[in-house]
């Protein structure tokens, strides 16, 4: 794909026009941006998953017990038939983890970075359900999978960011009765929303259902925070870099023993700046996080026996698939070749980057015809994506 190829999900718009008049700029209504797709999961799906262990759900009740009731699951039958009539809604997270039908509808997304994209969620809304006027710091495309909904958008600088009191969801008090835009949704429409754009949206029917598509993105804190830890890592293997201390060069005249001179601060400057610039630091933090698993505790690495357990049958003709919440990115150079899986690196020679890429793009696979004797890389790369599942075998019959 190229920048200027259309793109179907966006109504036929090229990438070029989308990134340079859209993507976190402003708002896009794409009518009938997904047409061609059958109803992966319905209602009563949604609400047999919410039941799971696993999964993280929760319910809104607006004129609940309290208002904006929010309820955590894992839920039982008997807390749906004990909810009102209308004006609720449930939302389940990370679908795409569950549900392989999910997954292929957000690589449909693709056109954007895959390690950016983070899960989809799926809300179900009775009628005037909603989850109140709020705003995300993150990118998201909303899709209309079925039933309607009534949007309100409203840009950053239109509306009062204090929340009401006494609810436990973060709801904008601020937000204006009437705002700049405001559409119906049908199925198929899809909704982009850039950062900070504080929206409320409100079903119209018994059938409202909408998937979104969020973006991980990062604090600024949470980078500093995350480059820290590396560099504290990088100084307890480094007793060269552990050395390192402020020690400016006195300037000449100081005008009082007590002052800090602009000198200082400069120096400061310039060893901060000597500690960041390092690509491999940087590249590691960047790949590290957005390739960590959303709930590691469900794929926890397998031990030695586990793995030689898997590669055995990867040998054996047995069949893999690549699961929902696995996450891959890479790093690539002249010489070599940085994998990230789950939050976890591996460094190969970039004469296997057509591997991970194809592990990136397919979903299933077989290995029992795999030639490993082309590189002996090949065989650790392969462990590697069984040991922190990125690949799973399909269980036999």
């Amino acid at each position: 794909m190229t920048s200027d190829t259309p793109i179907s999900i966006l109504g036929g718009m090229t990438l070029e026009t989308f990134l340079s008049e859209y993507w976190q700029k402003k708002p896009l209504l794409i009518r009938g941006g997904l047409t061609d797709i059958e109803l992966p999961l319905d209602a009563n799906e949604l609400a047999g998953l919410s039941m799971e262990e696993e999964a993280e759900a929760r319910i809104v009740i607006e004129n609940g017990k309290t208002p904006w009731q929010l309820m955590q699951g894992p839920f039982q039958e008997d807390t749906f038939q004990n909810l009102p009539e209308k004006e609720w809604t449930l939302l389940v997270q990370a679908v795409d983890h569950w549900v392989p039908e999910v997954q292929a509808l957000k690589e449909r997304f693709y056109f954007l970075p895959s390690w950016r994209l983070d899960d989809v969620m799926i809300s179900y809304a009775t009628e005037g359900g909603s989850v109140g006027p709020h705003y995300d710091q993150y990118d998201v495309f909303l899709i209309q999978m079925s039933g309607k909904r009534h949007w309100q958008v409203a840009p950053p600088n239109s509306y009062e960011d204090s929340a009401l009191e006494n609810t436990p969801l973060h709801i904008l008090d601020g937000f204006p009765e009437q705002t700049e835009m405001e559409w119906d949704v049908a199925p198929g429409d899809i909704l982009y929303l850039p950062p900070n754009f504080a929206h409320n949206g409100r079903s119209l029917d018994n059938e409202c259902l909408t998937y979104s598509i969020g973006f991980r993105a990062p604090s600024s804190s949470e980078a500093l925070s995350g480059i820290n830890t590396l560099l504290e890592e990088q100084a307890s293997e480094n007793t060269a870099l552990e050395k390192r201390r402020f020690c400016a060069q006195e300037p000449l005249e100081r005008p009082h023993h007590g002052e800090i001179c602009q000198s200082d601060i400069e120096h400061l400057r310039s060893k901060l700046i000597e500690l960041i610039e390092q690509p491999e630091l940087l590249t590691d933090w960047l790949g590290e996080t957005m390739s960590e698993s959303k709930y590691p505790e469900f794929n926890p690495a397998l031990n030695q026996t586990e793995e030689d357990d898997t590669f055995d049958l990867a040998m054996q003709g047995a069949s893999f698939i690549r699961p929902g919440d696995a996450r891959i990115c890479y790093y690539q150079d002249k010489e070599s070749t940085t994998v990230y899986c789950n939050g976890v690196k591996m460094v190969i020679g970039s004469h296997l980057t057509s591997f991970v890429q194809a592990v990136s793009d397919d979903t299933e696979f077989d290995f029992s015809g795999l030639d490993l004797s082309q590189s002996k890389e090949l065989e650790p790369l392969l462990r590697f994506f069984f040991k922190y599942q990125a690949l799973v075998a399909l269980p036999t019959e």
